[in-house]
């Protein structure tokens, strides 16, 4: 008789595992995928709060500041900004699941080329500083540098 009630219970403990292992596996993939989408999301947030700042301070003419703090992503492969024709861009590489994608937000006043941040600088807080710099006879030029970074 208590062989029979110990096989019984084996029996009902190993169904349980059968169905909640497969469970847990599933939901710990789905919370990578989401970490994966929420970086992707911040990456984004970057980029497009660069690219209003750089244009603001465009706007606003030569001798113009703007400190802000901008939150670089762990997938992040790199951050710079770019000098197309009349104007700039700030492009952020990163990682996906799907492969490398490149997020960019164009900006409409010429910016310096500097890279922001890299590989081996992602995860943390940077504080940017975004100026107007005259240069001779041409029209504002955006100047972005990394003022300090924090792990926070």
């Amino acid at each position: 008789m208590k062989g029979q009630v110990s096989t019984e219970l084996l029996v009902i403990i190993a169904l349980v595992l059968l169905v909640f292992i497969p469970l847990l596996v599933m939901v710990y993939f789905k919370a990578n995928e989401a970490n994966q989408q929420i970086a992707s999301y911040q990456a984004e947030l970057a980029v497009f709060r660069l690219a209003y700042l750089s244009n603001s301070v465009g706007s606003l003419g030569t001798n113009t500041t703007v400190y802000t703090d901008v939150f670089v992503p762990k997938n992040v492969q790199t951050f710079e900004t770019r000098r197309t024709g009349n104007g700039g861009e700030i492009v952020m590489k990163v990682d996906t699941p799907q492969g490398p994608t490149e997020i960019v937000e164009i900006v409409r006043y010429p910016v310096s080329e500097v890279q922001l941040a890299d590989q081996t600088t992602n995860g943390i807080w940077i504080r940017m500083k975004i100026s107007s710099v005259y240069v001779a006879n041409n029209p504002p030029m955006i100047s972005i540098q990394k003022v300090s970074s924090s792990t926070q």
